[in-house]
Protein backbone atom coordinates (compact mmCIF):
# COMPACT_ATOMS: atom_id res chain seq x y z
CA UNK A 1 0.00 0.00 0.00
CA UNK A 2 1.38 3.42 -0.79
CA UNK A 3 0.09 6.42 0.51
CA UNK A 4 1.50 9.75 -1.09
CA UNK A 5 0.24 11.86 1.60
CA UNK A 6 2.60 13.66 4.28
CA UNK A 7 1.29 12.15 7.79
CA UNK A 8 2.01 14.51 11.15
CA UNK A 9 2.78 13.13 14.40
CA UNK A 10 0.64 14.30 17.30
CA UNK A 11 3.12 15.51 19.79
CA UNK A 12 4.90 13.51 21.83
CA UNK A 13 4.76 10.51 19.14
CA UNK A 14 7.33 9.86 17.02
CA UNK A 15 7.14 9.33 12.89
CA UNK A 16 4.08 7.04 12.38
CA UNK A 17 2.98 5.36 9.35
CA UNK A 18 -0.74 4.06 8.14
CA UNK A 19 -1.17 0.23 10.09
CA UNK A 20 -1.16 -1.98 7.55
CA UNK A 21 -2.47 -5.83 8.18
CA UNK A 22 -0.10 -7.44 5.50
CA UNK A 23 3.01 -5.36 6.77
CA UNK A 24 2.57 -5.04 10.12
CA UNK A 25 1.01 -9.30 10.16
CA UNK A 26 2.50 -10.82 12.99
CA UNK A 27 3.64 -7.94 14.82
CA UNK A 28 2.64 -6.70 18.42
CA UNK A 29 3.28 -3.92 20.90
CA UNK A 30 6.80 -4.40 22.34
CA UNK A 31 6.55 -5.29 26.08
CA UNK A 32 6.58 -2.72 28.85
CA UNK A 33 5.69 -0.28 26.86
CA UNK A 34 5.12 2.90 29.19
CA UNK A 35 3.86 6.04 29.00
CA UNK A 36 8.04 8.54 28.89
CA UNK A 37 6.95 9.52 25.62
CA UNK A 38 4.42 11.80 27.28
CA UNK A 39 6.58 13.23 29.32
CA UNK A 40 7.50 16.55 27.73
CA UNK A 41 3.62 17.42 27.31
CA UNK A 42 2.09 19.55 29.86
CA UNK A 43 -1.49 19.95 27.75
CA UNK A 44 -2.99 16.88 26.03
CA UNK A 45 -5.93 17.12 24.00
CA UNK A 46 -9.12 15.10 25.09
CA UNK A 47 -12.61 14.84 23.85
CA UNK A 48 -16.31 16.39 25.46
CA UNK A 49 -16.83 12.43 26.47
CA UNK A 50 -14.00 12.45 28.96
CA UNK A 51 -15.18 16.13 30.56
CA UNK A 52 -16.98 14.43 33.01
CA UNK A 53 -13.81 11.83 34.45
CA UNK A 54 -10.83 14.08 33.34
CA UNK A 55 -12.42 16.93 34.84
CA UNK A 56 -11.85 15.25 38.61
CA UNK A 57 -8.07 14.63 38.06
CA UNK A 58 -6.91 17.71 35.89
CA UNK A 59 -7.98 21.20 34.84
CA UNK A 60 -9.21 21.54 31.61
CA UNK A 61 -9.41 24.15 29.01
CA UNK A 62 -9.64 25.38 25.41
CA UNK A 63 -6.61 25.86 23.00
CA UNK A 64 -6.73 27.79 19.68
CA UNK A 65 -5.10 24.94 16.90
CA UNK A 66 -4.01 28.50 15.16
CA UNK A 67 -4.68 32.30 15.09
CA UNK A 68 -7.57 31.18 12.95
CA UNK A 69 -8.16 27.82 13.47
CA UNK A 70 -10.49 25.71 15.84
CA UNK A 71 -10.74 25.10 19.56
CA UNK A 72 -9.89 21.65 21.03
CA UNK A 73 -10.22 21.38 24.46
CA UNK A 74 -7.13 19.91 26.77
CA UNK A 75 -6.15 19.25 30.38
CA UNK A 76 -3.08 20.61 31.38
CA UNK A 77 -0.37 18.19 32.91
CA UNK A 78 2.10 20.75 34.16
CA UNK A 79 2.11 24.25 34.38
CA UNK A 80 5.46 24.90 32.35
CA UNK A 81 6.85 24.17 28.74
CA UNK A 82 7.80 20.44 28.82
CA UNK A 83 6.82 19.44 32.53
CA UNK A 84 3.63 17.20 32.70
CA UNK A 85 3.22 16.29 36.77
CA UNK A 86 1.35 13.06 35.83
CA UNK A 87 4.37 11.01 35.31
CA UNK A 88 5.75 9.02 37.85
CA UNK A 89 9.62 8.40 37.74
CA UNK A 90 9.07 4.66 36.99
CA UNK A 91 7.45 6.07 33.80
CA UNK A 92 3.93 5.41 34.02
CA UNK A 93 0.97 7.50 34.53
CA UNK A 94 0.14 8.62 38.14
CA UNK A 95 -2.10 5.75 39.91
CA UNK A 96 -5.75 6.74 40.78
CA UNK A 97 -5.67 9.38 38.02
CA UNK A 98 -8.03 9.46 35.01
CA UNK A 99 -5.84 8.02 32.35
CA UNK A 100 -6.60 10.18 28.92
CA UNK A 101 -7.41 8.74 25.83
CA UNK A 102 -4.76 10.23 24.24
CA UNK A 103 -2.33 8.24 26.22
CA UNK A 104 -4.29 4.98 26.22
CA UNK A 105 -4.37 5.08 22.49
CA UNK A 106 -0.21 5.35 22.43
CA UNK A 107 1.18 3.90 19.68
CA UNK A 108 -1.61 3.99 17.21
CA UNK A 109 -3.31 7.35 16.27
CA UNK A 110 -5.83 8.72 13.09
CA UNK A 111 -5.01 10.45 10.55
CA UNK A 112 -7.65 12.29 8.14
CA UNK A 113 -6.89 11.26 4.70
CA UNK A 114 -8.50 13.88 1.53
CA UNK A 115 -11.15 12.73 -0.80
CA UNK A 116 -9.50 12.07 -4.23
CA UNK A 117 -12.55 14.21 -5.19
CA UNK A 118 -13.15 17.71 -4.68
CA UNK A 119 -15.22 18.64 -1.53
CA UNK A 120 -15.54 14.86 -0.56
CA UNK A 121 -15.09 13.92 2.97
CA UNK A 122 -11.93 13.09 4.57
CA UNK A 123 -11.61 9.04 5.48
CA UNK A 124 -9.57 8.00 8.71
CA UNK A 125 -6.64 6.34 8.45
CA UNK A 126 -5.21 4.10 11.45
CA UNK A 127 -1.33 4.84 11.91
CA UNK A 128 1.32 3.38 14.07
CA UNK A 129 4.50 4.34 15.67
CA UNK A 130 6.17 1.69 14.11
CA UNK A 131 9.40 1.27 16.56
CA UNK A 132 6.94 0.76 18.82
CA UNK A 133 6.38 -2.95 17.35
CA UNK A 134 7.67 -5.98 17.54
CA UNK A 135 8.01 -8.88 14.95
CA UNK A 136 7.38 -12.18 15.94
CA UNK A 137 5.12 -11.08 18.86
CA UNK A 138 3.59 -13.46 21.12
CA UNK A 139 0.46 -11.42 20.80
CA UNK A 140 0.33 -10.28 17.68
CA UNK A 141 -2.17 -7.55 16.30
CA UNK A 142 -2.83 -9.58 12.82
CA UNK A 143 -1.61 -12.71 12.49
CA UNK A 144 0.22 -14.41 9.29
CA UNK A 145 -2.35 -13.74 6.81
CA UNK A 146 -3.30 -10.21 7.99
CA UNK A 147 -6.55 -10.84 9.60
CA UNK A 148 -6.86 -9.08 13.45
CA UNK A 149 -6.38 -11.11 16.20
CA UNK A 150 -8.05 -10.61 19.75
CA UNK A 151 -5.47 -8.23 20.53
CA UNK A 152 -6.10 -5.96 18.27
CA UNK A 153 -9.83 -5.78 19.00
CA UNK A 154 -9.93 -3.41 22.21
CA UNK A 155 -7.33 -0.95 20.11
CA UNK A 156 -9.34 -1.33 17.61
CA UNK A 157 -12.46 -0.28 19.51
CA UNK A 158 -10.76 2.63 21.68
CA UNK A 159 -9.67 4.01 18.27
CA UNK A 160 -13.30 3.74 16.74
CA UNK A 161 -14.44 5.65 19.87
CA UNK A 162 -11.82 8.12 19.71
CA UNK A 163 -12.88 9.00 16.32
CA UNK A 164 -16.57 8.63 17.08
CA UNK A 165 -15.81 11.73 19.72
CA UNK A 166 -14.16 13.76 17.79
CA UNK A 167 -17.03 14.97 15.47
CA UNK A 168 -19.26 15.86 19.26
CA UNK A 169 -16.21 17.53 20.16
CA UNK A 170 -16.02 20.12 17.50
CA UNK A 171 -19.62 20.69 17.86
CA UNK A 172 -19.09 21.44 21.28
CA UNK A 173 -16.42 24.01 20.48
CA UNK A 174 -18.12 25.26 17.21
CA UNK A 175 -21.24 26.19 19.39
CA UNK A 176 -19.18 27.38 22.22
CA UNK A 177 -17.17 30.07 19.77
CA UNK A 178 -20.13 30.46 17.71
CA UNK A 179 -22.29 32.01 21.13
CA UNK A 180 -19.08 33.87 22.01
CA UNK A 181 -18.32 31.72 25.53
CA UNK A 182 -14.60 31.27 24.81
CA UNK A 183 -12.42 33.70 26.48
CA UNK A 184 -8.52 33.92 27.12
CA UNK A 185 -7.32 33.36 30.66
CA UNK A 186 -3.69 32.85 32.07
CA UNK A 187 -3.39 30.71 34.72
CA UNK A 188 -0.97 32.45 36.92
CA UNK A 189 0.61 29.69 40.15
CA UNK A 190 2.45 31.96 42.84
CA UNK A 191 4.88 29.38 44.94
CA UNK A 192 5.93 30.10 48.58
CA UNK A 193 9.07 29.98 47.23
CA UNK A 194 10.55 30.73 43.68
CA UNK A 195 9.68 32.01 40.35
CA UNK A 196 5.37 32.37 39.52
CA UNK A 197 4.59 29.85 36.73
CA UNK A 198 1.85 31.33 34.14
CA UNK A 199 0.26 28.79 31.44
CA UNK A 200 -0.78 30.71 28.78
CA UNK A 201 -1.98 30.62 25.32
CA UNK A 202 -5.60 28.66 27.22
CA UNK A 203 -9.12 29.75 26.84
CA UNK A 204 -12.32 29.10 29.41
CA UNK A 205 -16.27 29.84 29.15
CA UNK A 206 -17.25 32.90 30.85
CA UNK A 207 -19.88 32.02 33.28
CA UNK A 208 -21.46 35.83 32.79
CA UNK A 209 -21.59 35.22 29.28
CA UNK A 210 -23.34 31.85 30.09
CA UNK A 211 -25.96 33.27 31.94
CA UNK A 212 -26.77 34.99 29.35
CA UNK A 213 -27.31 32.57 26.49
CA UNK A 214 -30.70 32.64 24.93
CA UNK A 215 -33.03 29.76 26.05
CA UNK A 216 -32.97 28.11 22.67
CA UNK A 217 -29.54 27.40 22.60
CA UNK A 218 -29.33 26.79 26.55
CA UNK A 219 -32.33 23.33 25.63
CA UNK A 220 -29.65 22.48 22.58
CA UNK A 221 -26.74 22.32 24.55
CA UNK A 222 -28.81 20.29 27.56
CA UNK A 223 -30.23 17.79 25.39
CA UNK A 224 -26.98 17.28 23.59
CA UNK A 225 -24.60 16.64 27.10
CA UNK A 226 -22.96 19.90 26.11
CA UNK A 227 -24.36 22.17 29.30
CA UNK A 228 -22.64 18.68 31.59
CA UNK A 229 -19.64 19.21 29.66
CA UNK A 230 -19.37 22.98 29.96
CA UNK A 231 -20.04 22.58 33.69
CA UNK A 232 -17.13 20.10 34.59
CA UNK A 233 -14.78 22.34 32.61
CA UNK A 234 -15.40 25.12 34.78
CA UNK A 235 -15.48 22.85 37.69
CA UNK A 236 -12.12 21.71 36.85
CA UNK A 237 -10.42 24.80 36.37
CA UNK A 238 -10.07 24.41 40.50
CA UNK A 239 -7.49 22.27 39.65
CA UNK A 240 -5.21 24.52 38.97
CA UNK A 241 -4.86 24.74 42.66
CA UNK A 242 -3.52 20.69 42.53
CA UNK A 243 -1.35 21.24 39.83
CA UNK A 244 0.85 23.81 41.74
CA UNK A 245 0.90 21.63 44.57
CA UNK A 246 2.10 18.54 42.53
CA UNK A 247 4.48 21.40 41.17
CA UNK A 248 6.03 22.34 44.59
CA UNK A 249 6.35 18.76 45.35
CA UNK A 250 8.31 18.05 42.46
CA UNK A 251 10.79 21.10 43.09
CA UNK A 252 11.46 19.93 46.92
CA UNK A 253 11.94 16.36 45.76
Amino acid sequence: MTLSLKLHSPPGYGPVVPLEPKRHAGMGLKPGLDHRWAAGLNVLPISASEFFKAGLDYPIGFLRKDQEGEFIPVIATGLRDGQNLYLGADGNWRVQTYVPAYVRRYPFCIAPVPGKEKGSTARPLVCVQEDQLEADSTWPLFDRNGLPTPAWKPLSELLEAVEGAHQQTRVLCRRLEALGLLVPFEALATPRRGEPSRLQGLFRVDEQRLLKVPGRDLRTMMNKGELRAVYAHLNSLENFGRLLDLSQAADAG
